[in-house]
C-alpha cells in the first residue's frame, strides 16, 4: 500500500501563510505611521471651504423668502397664481433634490473635490441666469426666475452630499470625540449666518426702492405700485449672491479629499455591487427610516414656513414690507444662538437624545402657538417674540438630522445614502411648499388668505404641523441611529466584515472559489460582470447559461472583497453576520426575541465584528473543507508530491501584492 503523506503542513506552505499574515500587520502599521506623518494643513483648507460653502448656500435657500413676499406685493400676475407662487417657492428646493441625488453618486465616484467644484460652477451659472431673467411678459420672466433658481438648487444639492460627508470623515481624523460639535459648526452654524446675509442686504435695496410696500396692495395698484423699483431689489439680491460663489470656486481648487474617501476608494475601485444593495436592505433600513422621515418632517414644516414667512409675517401683523425685513433680520440674529447651542450638546447628550427633545419641544410650543393664534395675531410684538423662542430650538432637530447621514453609513457608500436620504426628506420641502398656499386657502370658509378668515385658516395649519412635530418625536426615539463617539473608522471595518461574509457564503452556495490567476483577479475585480447580465440570463437565457452568470458573478464579488483563497472562502462563508444598527426598536426587538443575556453578547459579538486580527491571520491559514484545490483534502501519494506541489502552492497562495487593505 503506498504511503499517505500529509503535505498541508508542509512547511513552504506554513512559510507562507506566516509570511503573509505578518506583511498584512506591516502595511497596516505602515498606514497609521504615514497617517499620524501627514501634511493636516488641507484638513484646516478644507474647513474654510466648508464653512464658506454652507454660507453660500445658507444665503441661496434664504434670498428668496423675502422676494417671495415682494413679488406677491408688487406684481398682480403673482398674487394671483397659487400654481406661480409655488413655483417660486420649490424651484429651488427641486434643483436640491435632483442635486442630492446626483452628486451623491459622484461624489462617490470621482470624489468630493471635484463634485464641489461642478457644484460651484452650476451655482454661479443659476444666479447669473437669475439676474438677466427676462421674457416676452410677466409671466415669462418669472417663470424664466423658476429655471433659473431650480440651476441653483442643483448645485446646492451637490453642496451637502460633497461637503457634509468629506467634513465628517476630515473631523474624525482631528477628533471624533468633538466630531458632532465641529461639523455642526462648520455646516449648520454656517447656513444660518447665510440665511441672515441677504435679509440685511435686501433691508437696504428695500429702503432705497420700495419702502412703503404693504400686503394686499397689488389687488388695489394693478401690475406694479406706485414709488416702487421691485427689479433693482431682486436683481440686486440675486447678483450679489456671486461674489462669494466665486470666492468659494477659487478655494475649492485648493480642498482635498478626505483620507477616508483616498483610502476607500483606492480599494474599492469606485465601483458598487449587489453586495452593496444587500447590505443595505437586509441591515441599513431600519436606520433609513430614521434619517429620511425625520428630514421629511422638519424640511416640510421648516420650508413652508420659511418660503411663506414673510407673507405669512405681513398678513399677522399688517406691517410694510420693509418693516417684516426688520423683524426678519432681527428674528435671524437670534435664531443665530440655536445652531450654536445645539453644537454644544449634540455629542454630550448624543444624536438621539438632542433630536428627541428637539421634536418634543417643536410639538409642544407649536400646540401652544395653535391655541392661542388668533390672541397672538392681536398683539404684533408677542407673537414676533414667541415664534422667534420658539423656533431657536428648532436646531436641535436640525443638526442630528444633518449629522446623523454622514455618520451611520460607512465610507464605500457615505456620500450616496447621505443624497437619498436628504433628498427623500427634501420631499417633505417640496410638498410643504406646493401645498401651503392651498391649504391656506383650503382651511379658509371663504378660500381666501384676506380678513379674518385667512387668520383661522393659518391656526389650523399649526395644528397640522403640531400633528406632524408629534409624529416625528415618536419616529425619532425608535429610528435614529446614535453614533455619538462612534469611530466611523470601525464601521468602515464591520461593512467590510460583512461583504466577505456575504461574499464567502454565495461562493459557497453556487459552488465557486477564487480565481487562480492574478490577471483573472484583476478582470474580475474592475467589474466585467454585472447583475443586469445575471437578470438577462435569468429570464431570456438557458438553465446553463444562467448559472454560469452567477458564478462569475460570484468570483467578481470575491475578487472585490479581496479573497484570494479556497481556504478563505470556506472560513468566511462560515462565521455568522452579526451587526448592530444602533436604533432603539431593533435592541428592543432583539432583546424580545433573544433574551436579554444573548441580546447582550449579540451586540458584543457586534462589535468585535471585522476588528480583531485574530481573525484575518485565521482567514489566511485556513484550510477547512476546499474542495477546489488539487488534494485539498491535505493528503497526496508520495510519487505524486513532486508535479503536484506547484498547483497546491498556488492554490493556497495569498498575493503579497493584492490589496489587503480590504481587512483594514
Amino acid at each position: 500500500m503506498t504511503d499517505i503523506i500529509d503535505i498541508a503542513a508542509e512547511p513552504y506552505y506554513q512559510a507562507r501563510m506566516e509570511n503573509s499574515f505578518n506583511t498584512l500587520r506591516h502595511r497596516r502599521q505602515t498606514v497609521s505611521v504615514d497617517l499620524n506623518k501627514q501634511n493636516w494643513s488641507y484638513i484646516r483648507f478644507n474647513a474654510v471651504g466648508t464653512a464658506l460653502g454652507f454660507l453660500v448656500n445658507g444665503y441661496m435657500y434664504q434670498v428668496g423668502s423675502l422676494l417671495l413676499s415682494l413679488y406677491v406685493d408688487a406684481y398682480y400676475t403673482v398674487y394671483s397664481d397659487s400654481t406661480l407662487q409655488s413655483a417660486l417657492g420649490t424651484s429651488i428646493l427641486y434643483g436640491v433634490f435632483f442635486g442630492l441625488i446626483t452628486f451623491g453618486l459622484l461624489a462617490d465616484f470621482i470624489g468630493r473635490k471635484k463634485g464641489l467644484i461642478i457644484c460651484s460652477c452650476l451655482v454661479i451659472l443659476g444666479s447669473i441666469l437669475s439676474v438677466s431673467a427676462n421674457g416676452t411678459s410677466v409671466r415669462g420672466m418669472f417663470w424664466m426666475i423658476v429655471i433659473s433658481r431650480a440651476v441653483v438648487g442643483l448645485g446646492m444639492g451637490g453642496e451637502y452630499t460633497c461637503n457634509v460627508p468629506n467634513v465628517v470623515e476630515d473631523s474624525e481624523d482631528v477628533n471624533s470625540k468633538t466630531r458632532g460639535r465641529r461639523v455642526s459648526l462648520l455646516v449648520m452654524f454656517m447656513e444660518v449666518v447665510g440665511n441672515n446675509t441677504p435679509t440685511l442686504l435686501q433691508l437696504i435695496l428695500i429702503a432705497a426702492a420700495c419702502r412703503h410696500v404693504y400686503f394686499d396692495s397689488s389687488q388695489k395698484t394693478g401690475v406694479s405700485l406706485p414709488n416702487c423699483n421691485p427689479q433693482v431689489v431682486w436683481r440686486i439680491s440675486y447678483g450679489l449672491g456671486l461674489v462669494p460663489c466665486l470666492i468659494v470656486l477659487v478655494l475649492r481648487v485648493r480642498m482635498s479629499d478626505s483620507q477616508m474617501y483616498i483610502h476607500d476608494a483606492k480599494l474599492r475601485k469606485r465601483v458598487y455591487d449587489a453586495l452593496d444593495a444587500y447590505i443595505i436592505l437586509r441591515h441599513f433600513s431600519s436606520r433609513m427610516i430614521g434619517t429620511i422621515f425625520m428630514w421629511f418632517f422638519i424640511d416640510w414644516i421648516n420650508y413652508s414656513q420659511g418660503n411663506f414667512g414673510s407673507v405669512i409675517l405681513s398678513k399677522v401683523i399688517g406691517s410694510s414690507l420693509f418693516k417684516t425685513a426688520w423683524i426678519a433680520l432681527a428674528q435671524g440674529l437670534c435664531l443665530q444662538f440655536g445652531p450654536l447651542f445645539a453644537a454644544l450638546v449634540v455629542d454630550r447628550l448624543g444624536r438621539r437624545k438632542t433630536q428627541v427633545f428637539g421634536w418634543l419641544w417643536l410639538a409642544s410650543t407649536q400646540l401652544i402657538t395653535a391655541g392661542v393664534y388668533l390672541q397672538l395675531a392681536e398683539k404684533p410684538v408677542a407673537y414676533v417674540v414667541w415664534i422667534t423662542f420658539v423656533f431657536i430650538f428648532q436646531y436641535f432637530v436640525f443638526i442630528p438630522v444633518y449629522l446623523v447621514p454622514a455618520e451611520v453609513y460607512p465610507t464605500r457608500i457615505r456620500a450616496t445614502m447621505y443624497g437619498w436620504s436628504s433628498a427623500l426628506g427634501k420631499v417633505g420641502g417640496i410638498i410643504g411648499t406646493t401645498v401651503f398656499p392651498y391649504m391656506w386657502r383650503g382651511f379658509s370658509s371663504t378660500h381666501s388668505e384676506a380678513g379674518h378668515e385667512g387668520l383661522v385658516a393659518l391656526r389650523n395649519i399649526q395644528w397640522f404641523y403640531a400633528a406632524l412635530e408629534f409624529l416625528g418625536f415618536v419616529l425619532a426615539i425608535l429610528f435614529v441611529p446614535e453614533y455619538s463617539n462612534v469611530r466611523l473608522r470601525g464601521e468602515d471595518k464591520r461593512y467590510m466584515a460583512m461583504r466577505l461574509r456575504y461574499a464567502a457564503k454565495l461562493a459557497k452556495k453556487v459552488g465557486v472559489y477564487p480565481s487562480l490567476s492574478e490577471e483573472e483577479q484583476e478582470e474580475y475585480r474592475i467589474g466585467k460582470y454585472s447583475l443586469w447580465n445575471v437578470a438577462y440570463e435569468k429570464y431570456f437565457g438557458t438553465e446553463s447559461s444562467y448559472l454560469t452568470a452567477v458564478k462569475d458573478y460570484s468570483r467578481m464579488l470575491l475578487a472585490r472583497c479581496f479573497i484570494t483563497t479556497a481556504g478563505q472562502v470556506n472560513y468566511y462563508s462560515h462565521l455568522q453576520v452579526y451587526y448592530d444598527d444602533r436604533v432603539f426598536l431593533t435592541r428592543i426587538i432583539r432583546r424580545w426575541r433573544l433574551g436579554k443575556e444573548q441580546a447582550e453578547e449579540y451586540t458584543r459579538q457586534a462589535e468585535r465584528m471585522g476588528q480583531d486580527e485574530e481573525e484575518e491571520a485565521a482567514a489566511a491559514n485556513y484550510v477547512g473543507d476546499s474542495s477546489s484545490c488539487p488534494y485539498s483534502s491535505g493528503q497526496l501519494a508520495e510519487e505524486d508530491k513532486p508535479q503536484r506541489v506547484n498547483e497546491l502552492q498556488q492554490c493556497y497562495r495569498i498575493l503579497d501584492e493584492s490589496p489587503k487593505g480590504a481587512f483594514k
